[in-house]
């Protein structure tokens, strides 16, 4: 089938059949190889071709679906290769009972224990906001003892865009994932809620998720929280207010391109006091 695509060049189509045949053998052979367990790796595998033929005949601006998909390959991967819980059962997509809602992956391990995952990819667009953090300095959105050091010829704008959106994705997914363990009644002893949430590294990075889990599991935002100010002020406009039922926070870093994440963290904690 012929490409369609105005904004790629014939060298970027190369790369990007290259990358997906890479992408669909590693996992390819992973998933057959958990087959009695996992039962759906056709069906991710489904998802991220269809994000590639997207790409090819739509443009690069289509390319955010590929990294959702290939996040979540990454994901479904890491699950069934986890030894600290043997998973026996691993389901994508599960219907939850009691709503009309599903969650990425039910993991059913071999102690009765449970893991629900929601995959989510946080990716800003590289967009100039400098005008932005300009009025959040000069209406004092930041607390008194935090300088953001950040300059405009240095790309600050688009820095503190991804920053913030970021920052905001975060409590959004939270909020989207606390009301489908609220409406499915997932919370219970045997198991489980994990938010994992995937960045290239770049944009953004796991300390700033920490000072997020600081939050969430304290209710205390930390001093040195750049965001604090601002969060609370629109969670108190909202009124927004957290369940606190997520139990865990998973951190994904994998650039675009690379077939494996180069950092996992299954249980982003806040930050160390650097004092003790």
């Amino acid at each position: 089938m012929p490409v369609t695509s105005v904004d790629l060049t014939a060298d970027d189509i190369t790369w990007v059949r290259k990358y997906a045949s890479e992408v669909r053998k590693t996992f390819g052979q992973a998933f057959d190889v958990a087959s009695d367990r996992f039962k759906a790796g056709e069906v991710l595998l489904d998802r991220f071709n269809a994000a590639i033929e997207s790409v090819l005949h739509n443009g690069r601006g289509h390319f955010r679906a590929v990294d959702e998909a290939h996040n979540e390959l990454c994901v479904g991967s890491a699950l069934l290769a986890n030894t600290k819980l043997k998973f026996i059962r691993l389901e994508y997509e599960p219907p939850l009972p009691g709503c009309a809602r599903t969650i990425d992956f039910r993991a059913t391990a071999d102690n009765g224990q449970i893991a629900y995952v929601d995959v989510k990819t946080i990716k800003p667009e590289d967009t100039d906001r400098w005008e932005q953090f300009e009025k959040a300095k000069a209406e004092g959105w930041f607390p008194d003892n935090i300088i953001v050091g950040i300059a405009q010829e240095w790309l600050g704008g688009e820095i503190w865009h991804a920053w913030f959106a970021a920052r905001a994705r975060m409590l959004e997914y939270s909020l989207e994932l606390e009301q489908k363990i609220a409406d499915a009644g997932l919370a219970a002893d045997n198991v489980i809620t994990v938010l994992a949430l995937c960045g290239d590294g770049f944009r953004w990075h796991q300390d700033q998720l920490e000072d997020f889990v600081a939050f969430y599991s304290t209710r205390v935002y930390r001093g040195d929280d750049t965001f604090s100010q601002v969060e609370r002020r629109y969670m108190t406009e909202k009124k927004t207010t957290l369940q606190r039922n997520i139990l865990r926070f998973a951190y994904f870093q994998r650039k675009q391109g690379e077939l494996h994440p180069n950092r996992v963290n299954w249980n982003v904690r806040p930050p160390r006091d650097p004092f003790f």
